[in-house]
């Protein structure tokens, strides 16, 4: 049953989107399966790693404590009223020796004692030769203190006066630790380190007593499913948790810090002071890490799984049923608002298509019955609507239209000559018509059954029924020869299509011959064209040429802005670029000029009179039009700057945009350049504004686009790196700013830079 509804329906859109959607998870389930099994076998060699990496850490942790212990016994043994009252118990009487110095020594100990970060359970020190200690708990004689207070049989009293002796050259010691009954009326023992610090010759050693369950617990963790051992250089076993002995230990190889051995796993590491750290943990333990991560891994998959098919399907659903509803009003021929079931639930754009279809419907309609009127008329496609309009008898379109026959598409393209155009004898409008008049007659009587017509203000359209592209070429020949007569005044190229066969083909034709003008070659003469041409990959300034315009057009330089846009439309010449990249190029400065100079504060009345200069580019057909308008555009606007900017002169004024332009990468605001000049912020943005015409903010904002402009250009760091060296800390804050600025993302900028940096320097 399931089977024959699938084959039913597998053509349906929701059956395709579910399974274009399980098709993705599966594949993203292969992926990570895939991935899972790669890295299986790495898991559990990390979950072993990360053992050694504890016990490095707490073997580390470890030997920092002990270097704090000596530092400790080394302050403490060195204590002037230790040593005072040390000297004083060897020379003097007893009832001489001041005791009051012991006492401060003993309130130092407790101090350290009491400090949880020392893990200490008492420092005794211990005077052999006269059978007295200091602890915590005051002072008594040594046989007490370690019969009582501190009694081990490891330690007795006999093992610290053989290990005071003066033949014994070690300077700090630590001892196995050993179980010490801190008070003999309690039946426990503590677990306890001995620390001891003696210089050679001394006459007198400090004991620490190091609580090593506690310490041991803090530095390496939980030791419940582990067991821990500490031994000295020479391999004497200083401290052990749970059942580990010289004997069962296995023999490590040289450099193996890591091994299985009779299903324990042993982890050893070596510290500087030649300690040895070792930890044993059973296999089961790592097994069931794996086992665990393995477990959660597999949950979190299927969870995935379930959650992903149970979206595919809602998301299907979503999908079809605004799609299902449209094609039932359809296919009922029924409008969309009386449809069972309201389509105004669903996403925007199934809206927007169902009401395009109801408009297209309806459109449908008027159509179909305006073909029973007009069926031959229509057939011209896109331009049948312009084509009504021209002053032609309608009879004589039909007749083309409704014809295949060999025909040739010849545009010619008027551009008047700025410096000239005031000598026209009639306006440019007449002029064009008249031209269209001449150009229709001597065509017609070349070409019988030709139409010529007018579709732009400057552009004249001639289709040559029945010609041929190569018999046209003598007569277009007759008429460039007629037309450069009056190039004084006018300047025409003509593009000539190649032969066409079907009426269909003139839209495409039209926008061919279009382009091809647009690719003329700025020159004082008609042109007669055939065909594309290659065009130079960039026409805007080189990246230095740019910041060096950017700079003089900042600072009022006129002259050596004219200079450099001289230099840039020389080039442009001797690349021969097309007609349309020096309007994109004049397009392009011309904003740029209008931006610094609205940027400037200018008033805007004087801003108006300057863009009648920037629409006068517009009107510019050679090289010496482009560079008048450019001389007058630019004295114009740098006249305007410089009175603008000649502020910036003033010393504080200096000072201010120094800082700026020294750290402009840093989170510069008006309340910091207000505390460091001493001013408040409200006043330096009023006499920023005033004498310079332009408020912080911006001053900042030009400072930095500047850079990132150089950078991008002379630079391969990337888009974020940049934001970050000129102080946006937010990429897509400087994207918006820095399109806002130049009118094109950084990106483009960069490639954009680059092809004029290849074009030119090939």
């Amino acid at each position: 049953m399931m089977i024959s509804w699938i084959k039913e329906r597998r053509r349906s859109l929701f059956v395709q989107i579910f399974v274009s959607f399980l098709a993705l998870i599966l594949l993203f389930g292969g992926v990570y399966t895939a991935i899972y099994h790669m890295f299986k076998g790495t898991l559990q060699e990390e979950i072993i790693q990360s053992n050694q990496s504890d016990l490095h850490d707490a073997a580390g942790r470890f030997t920092n404590q002990l270097q704090r212990l000596q530092v400790l016994l080394y302050d403490l043994y060195n204590q002037e009223d230790l040593i005072g009252f040390n000297s004083q118990l060897h020379s003097a009487e007893s009832q001489n020796v001041d005791y009051l110095k012991a006492r401060s020594v003993i309130l130092q100990m407790r101090r350290d004692v009491y400090n949880p970060l020392f893990y200490l359970e008492d420092v005794i020190i211990y005077f052999d030769e006269k059978d007295f200690a200091l602890s915590k708990s005051g002072s008594s004689s040594a046989s007490y203190l370690f019969s009582h207070l501190y009694a081990s049989s490891a330690y007795p009293q006999h093992f610290w006066q053989a290990a005071s002796g003066p033949s014994d050259p070690q300077t700090f010691r630590l001892l196995p630790a050993s179980p010490f009954h801190v008070n003999v009326t309690v039946p426990d023992a503590k677990q306890l380190l001995p620390y001891v610090y003696q210089p050679p010759a001394g006459r007198y050693q400090v004991i620490a007593l190091i609580d090593i369950e506690k310490a041991a617990s803090s530095f390496f963790g939980n030791t419940q499913n582990r067991t821990v051992g500490i031994m000295d250089p020479e391999g004497n076993l200083l401290y052990q948790h749970g059942k580990i002995s010289m004997d069962t230990l296995p023999e490590f190889k040289p450099g193996q810090l890591q091994m299985l051995f009779d299903d324990t796993y042993y982890f050893k590491t070596s510290s500087d002071q030649g300690l040895t750290y070792i930890t044993a943990v059973p296999y089961k333990h790592v097994s069931s890490q794996f086992s665990r991560v393995t477990g959660t891994v597999l949950v979190i998959f299927m969870l995935t799984l379930a959650v992903s098919v149970g979206v595919s399907i809602l998301l299907s659903r979503k999908l079809h049923t605004p799609v299902k509803r449209m094609l039932s009003a359809m296919l009922d021929h029924k409008p969309f608002d009386a449809a069972p079931a309201p389509l105004r639930k669903g996403a925007m754009e199934y809206d927007l298509i169902a009401e395009r279809i109801h408009e297209l419907q309806r459109d449908k309609n008027e159509i179909r019955a305006k073909l029973q009127q007009q069926r031959s008329v229509l057939t011209s496609y896109s331009y049948i609507s312009r084509l009504k309009n021209i002053n032609t008898d309608i009879n004589e379109w039909k007749d083309f239209l409704t014809a295949d026959e060999r025909y040739v598409v010849v545009l010619y393209h008027i551009r008047f000559r700025l410096s000239h155009t005031a000598d026209l004898p009639v306006h440019a409008d007449t002029a064009v018509r008249h031209l269209l008049d001449h150009i229709h007659i001597l065509t017609t009587g070349q070409f019988e059954g030709s139409h010529t017509f007018q579709l732009e203000k400057n552009e004249i359209i001639s289709i040559m029924k029945g010609a041929s592209s190569s018999s046209t070429y003598p007569f277009l020949e007759e008429i460039r020869s007629m037309l450069e007569a009056e190039k004084d005044q006018i300047l025409v190229s003509i593009a000539v299509s190649g032969d066409i066969h079907q009426v269909s083909e003139f839209s495409r034709a039209y926008h061919e011959l279009r382009s091809w003008t647009a690719q003329a070659k700025l020159v004082e003469e008609t042109q007669l064209i055939t065909g594309s041409r290659s065009l130079p990959a960039s026409v805007s300034l080189s990246p230095a040429q740019e910041r060096e315009f950017t700079a003089s057009l900042q600072s009022g330089q006129d002259v050596r802005c004219l200079q450099l846009i001289d230099q840039a439309l020389d080039f442009m010449l001797r690349k021969e670029a097309g007609i349309g990249q020096f309007r994109f190029f004049a397009d392009s400065i011309a904003s740029r000029v209008i931006y610094f100079v609205e940027a400037a504060q200018v008033e805007p009345t004087k801003i108006q009179s300057l863009k009648q200069w920037t629409r006068g580019l517009q009107d510019c057909q050679c090289v010496t039009d482009y560079r008048q308008v450019f001389r007058q555009l630019l004295e114009a606007a740098c006249s305007l700057l410089r009175s603008k900017w000649d502020a910036r002169e003033e010393p504080l004024i200096s000072k201010l945009l120094k800082v700026m332009q020294t750290q402009y990468a840093e989170d510069l605001s008006l309340d910091y350049l207000s505390a460091k000049f001493n001013l408040t912020s409200t006043y330096l943005s009023a006499y920023i504004k005033d004498k310079t015409g332009l408020n912080f903010s911006d001053h900042m904002q030009g400072i930095r686009m500047e850079k990132a402009r150089e950078l991008l250009a002379c630079t391969s760091l990337t888009v974020n790196e940049i934001s970050q060296q000129v102080g946006y800390l937010n990429i897509t804050s400087f994207n918006r700013t820095f399109k806002k600025v130049t009118g094109i993302t950084p990106g483009a900028y960069r490639k954009r830079h680059w092809l004029q940096s290849t074009s030119q320097s090939g």
